[in-house]
């Protein structure tokens, strides 16, 4: 008889309990899940919410102490810290509500407030807002300032955004600097307020810069200590006669100061040399491309060995070197550009260039007494992405070698002998060009080849550069661009040249 095989697998009514089962193991996760994503959306409205806080509480310590108030019972009161600093914070498209707390006389016969703010949002999920307090001593016994403006000053300055995508606005040029009194101290720097025979009081100012190093930029003139005095004190009236602002304007060009980031500092002292509060405003500049290395020099060790090293300018925001390299021709010619070697931190002052004898320069062979010469450039590029001037060296490969001569001389008695070495170098000069003019230049210095030895896009009016490590060759300086040589110069022979 036949036997009917078996058939292995699952009933219906099998896999549907088994999903059934699965469905209810199931359900026990998706809370946990949905509870996740739900604390990291509110710990990122936290987050956001504090940082805002935290921003609006600085504002806050910057005001005049007496200026630190909120009456609810006057919601329109302009000198309402929500009138003054605002209610609302955007931030990534959601909209966030700050309010204000003042709580006066906490101790100290009310000289201490205790301030709160608070930062809450509309959406989901709701949480506790975010709530920074502190408690805020007045200590000040000069006048306190209510604000740091900065003005372009035109035709001659400009403020821009940072093109780095900081905060931090970008100075140009000249600008117009007022720091604003505030107005409850009016009558510290200025008598009968607002009444006849209304006079300065012996106050004066004092700015500055400081970067995070604590490096320090005075304005003003060290002739008097740096004190910028009440001539630059000065108000504005409204329609009705009576004061509405009182201010000390200070005019600075940003070129006399180093460029970087930097806290631009104001602060004013009473007649008894008393401070106010101190306003900082964090600002950058950025007035002039970087300087030429002080120092370049290039130094064959062997075949294919060539270490460089050099002294950088004084410049605070390079941000790296570009080293580039060329071999002279056969004919003694060089080449139209520079090939690019590498890009450098803006940190380093040293690099060992490696070749490889016959295929990758630089090289030379002292087997077979083929040697190459290489020129050298070193430049660097600022955090704005302006080119500094380059700096150039020549050097051989392999290096030039040491020949060892026997000189004998005999006399009646005795016989001497005496070793003398005599080393083969190539000679290099330097030339300092000098801009005389009233204006600046774009200079560009070639040599006989039509090779470019240095350039820079501005030469500033009564500054100098000096040129090294030049080989011996006549040379011929084009200004702004000019196909025609402006001036000429021979070395050896001549050591400076004035433009004009």
């Amino acid at each position: 008889m036949r036997r009917t095989p078996s058939t292995k697998g699952f009933t219906l009514i099998e896999v549907m309990v088994a999903v059934l089962l699965l469905v209810v193991a199931m359900t026990g996760f998706v809370p946990f899940f949905l509870s996740g994503l739900e604390k990291a959306s509110a710990a990122r409205y936290k987050s956001a919410a504090t940082n805002i806080a935290r921003q609006v509480m600085e504002e806050i310590r910057q005001l005049d102490y007496r200026e630190i108030k909120e009456d609810p019972s006057n919601p329109s009161d302009p000198t309402n810290l929500s009138n003054r600093l605002g209610t609302t914070a955007t931030l990534r498209g959601t909209t966030f509500t700050i309010a204000y707390a003042v709580e006066n006389s906490i101790s100290g016969g009310g000289q201490l407030k205790k301030v709160t703010v608070t930062v809450s949002w509309p959406y989901p999920p709701a949480v506790s807002p975010a709530v920074v307090t502190t408690l805020i001593h007045q200590q000040f016994l000069g006048p306190r300032g209510s604000r740091l403006e900065l003005v372009k000053v035109p035709g001659q300055g400009d403020i821009v955004a940072d093109p780095l995508g900081t905060p931090f606005p970008l100075l140009q040029g000249r600008i117009l600097m007022k720091y604003h009194v505030a107005q409850a101290d009016w009558d510290l720097v200025y008598s009968n307020l607002n009444q006849p025979g209304m006079a300065k009081r012996n106050v004066y100012m004092r700015a500055g810069f400081v970067d995070d190093a604590g490096a320090y930029v005075p304005l003003g003139s060290a002739a008097a200590d740096y004190k910028i005095d009440n001539t630059y004190l000065t108000y504005t009236t409204g329609a009705d006669g009576k004061v509405n602002d009182i201010f000390f304007q200070y005019e600075f060009d940003v070129t006399t100061i180093p460029d970087g980031y930097w806290d631009m500092q104001a602060v004013i002292f009473n007649e008894y040399d008393q401070p106010g509060n101190l306003w900082n405003l964090r600002v950058r500049t950025d007035s002039a491309a970087p300087t030429a290395p002080a120092t370049f020099t290039a130094t064959a060790q062997n075949d294919t060995t060539v270490d460089l090293s050099w002294v950088p300018g004084a410049e605070r925001d390079r941000a790296s070197w570009v080293l580039g390299r060329m071999k002279q021709n056969g004919d003694g010619t060089w080449p139209a550009e520079f090939t690019t070697v590498v890009t450098l931190n803006g940190v380093e002052t040293t690099y060992r260039d490696v070749g490889t004898v016959g295929t990758v320069d630089p090289w030379g062979d002292s087997a077979t007494g083929i040697t190459n010469t290489y020129r050298y450039q070193l430049y660097a590029i600022d955090l704005g992405g302006r080119l500094g001037a380059p700096a150039t060296v020549d050097v051989q490969l392999p290096p030039a070698t040491t020949t060892t001569t026997l000189d004998s001389s005999t006399t009646s008695s005795t016989t001497s002998t005496t070793l003398a070495s005599t080393t083969t170098t190539t000679a290099l000069y330097s030339v300092t060009i000098t801009n005389n003019d009233t204006r600046h230049h774009a200079v560009v210095v070639k040599n006989s080849a039509g090779s470019t030895v240095y350039s820079t896009s501005q030469l500033k009016k009564g500054t100098s550069v000096t040129i090294s490590n030049l080989p011996a060759d006549s040379y011929n300086i084009y200004l702004d661009g000019s196909s025609t040589p402006h001036k000429s110069f021979t070395l050896p022979g001549t050591t400076s040249v004035q433009l004009f």
